[in-house]
């Protein structure tokens, strides 16, 4: 590709889908899964049968309530989408994800009061130096320009927000937008691929302003391009993609792109950006200090489901993993693989093996917890994520309607306590009472729900009779 970003990353990727409530990220999902032709076309969320939010629990409140999986192909590569939850409720699903993820892309909007909370998102992608793509969505409802946008959105992040692409509009309505790397306009089509189109001529001052600011960013990282700017040369446009490949890898920046996940726009250009300029599970094992020999995987996410029993679903960082292997977790126990799946939101398809890069579900590792490290060595793996979660805040005392689904309700907690490791689940002894906690009144919601629905026990829940927090 170039001399500061070196060849194209190929392979398996993992890319995590990020973002404040309601920005529209499984919307986003559904599109790129369309897209890409792993669905045959794009359901709007309120139709209930989007692959992300499959949950009953999800579907009946409108909203993300856990991290959901999903792996296409584009272009004949590979790559895992995990789309997380925005409601701060259910942010604690997303660490264990950004562990073993190799970038992230973040869904945002031009709305003043999601600005805290994705404040918050970008920290912690900072702090985990998680690469990271700005998708700006929604764009065709926006009243706001897109660079005022950004000025509205960039004290939400330590890094500069470069813009790579801008509107083009006609009759003040967005029909499609200017890529400024490429010096190319498309033309946006309903849930197809854009047309492609010259500039116009009304467009070209603006584009040519952009286009400087973006690569006076760039020069900020290349002595080269910033001479070139200097002396007025134009640069090659294979040095501009050399460079802003090596920015987004490096994290000194973060590309925002625009389009409308609703109507499928910049779609294409968001997939060819992740193929292009992503890293790959090389640069993450790096980052997470993992040697290329043996095999290690990090658990990313546990399920629990009506017939297949356990699933973990695990990035493979290095090595090849069969099935039926037998894998030693970070706290020494060994458990042995009964089945690796690809996964497509709750559908899963069976595979012999799986390789570094790969996300798949693991089967029945009882062993195993969210954030653990796995190794095919007899020893130990160095725990690789340390997932704090938040002090939950809110709590209720459960009982079973019948004496006799006491026993039931133990077993299925313990399985609930796996699935959403943020829960506390504690047995009160000046009360006797079993007493659930977690972040909000929604958190516990859905996990009653799940008792009574996924578990199939009918429970009571009210305020405890001893505060569970002095």
């Amino acid at each position: 590709m170039g001399k500061r970003a070196g060849e194209r990353r190929r392979g398996p990727k993992c890319i995590a889908i990020v973002g404040p409530f309601a920005s529209g990220k499984t919307t986003l999902l559904e599109a790129i899964l369309a897209r890409t032709g792993a669905i045959p076309r794009q359901n709007p969320v309120s139709s209930g049968n989007t692959i992300g939010d499959s949950s009953p629990e999800a579907r009946a409140h409108a909203m993300s309530v856990e991290a959901t999986f999903a792996t296409a192909d584009f272009m004949g590569e590979q790559v895992t989408f995990a789309d997380c939850p925005g409601s701060i409720e259910f942010t604690a699903e997303m660490d264990p994800v950004l562990a073993a993820c190799d970038a992230a892309v973040v869904v945002a909007e031009a709305d003043e009061k999601k600005i805290p909370a994705l404040q918050l998102i970008l920290r912690r992608l900072e702090e985990l130096a998680v690469p990271r793509i700005l998708f700006l969505n929604k764009v065709e409802k926006s009243e706001a320009g897109v660079r005022d946008t950004l000025k509205l959105l960039q004290p939400a992040s330590r890094t500069p927000l470069l813009l790579r692409q801008i509107p083009l509009r006609k009759n003040g309505i967005v029909v499609g937008s200017i890529d400024l790397a490429l010096e190319r306009a498309y033309i946006w089509r309903e849930h197809a691929e854009s047309e492609v189109a010259a500039i116009p001529d009304d467009e070209k001052a603006r584009e040519i302003e952009a286009r400087f600011s973006m690569l006076e960013r760039l020069a900020d990282h290349d002595d080269t391009l910033m001479e070139q700017l200097l002396e007025e040369i134009e640069p090659p446009r294979d040095e501009v993609f050399d460079d802003l490949s090596a920015d987004i890898r490096d994290g000194s920046v973060t590309p925002v792109l625009i389009g409308s996940a609703e109507h499928g726009n910049g779609i294409l250009r968001l997939l060819k950006t992740i193929r292009h300029d992503a890293p790959d599970v090389e640069a993450t094992r790096e980052r997470l200090g993992v040697p290329a020999s043996g095999t290690v995987a990090q658990v990313m996410k546990t399920v629990h489901t009506p017939h297949g029993g356990k699933l973990s679903i695990a990035r493979i960082l290095s090595g090849m993993l069969q099935d039926a292997s037998e894998l030693t977790t970070s706290g020494g126990k060994t458990a042995k693989v009964s089945g690796i799946y690809r996964m497509l939101g709750s559908q899963q398809s069976k595979l012999s093996s799986a390789s570094a890069g790969d996300t798949v579900a693991l089967g029945k590792l009882d062993e195993a917890d969210t954030g653990d490290t796995l190794s095919a060595d007899k020893a130990a793996p160095k725990r690789l994520a340390e997932i704090e979660f938040v002090q939950p805040v809110y709590a209720v005392a459960l009982k079973p309607r019948e004496r006799k689904d006491d026993v039931k309700l133990s077993a299925a907690l313990q399985k609930l306590g796996q699935e959403d490791p943020s829960l506390g689940i504690e047995q009160n002894q000046d009360s006797g009472e079993t007493v659930l906690s977690g972040h909000g009144e929604m958190h516990l919601r859905v996990a009653v729900e799940r008792l009574e629905g996924k578990y199939q026990i009918p429970v009571e829940s009210y305020v405890p009779s001893v505060p569970y927090r002095e």
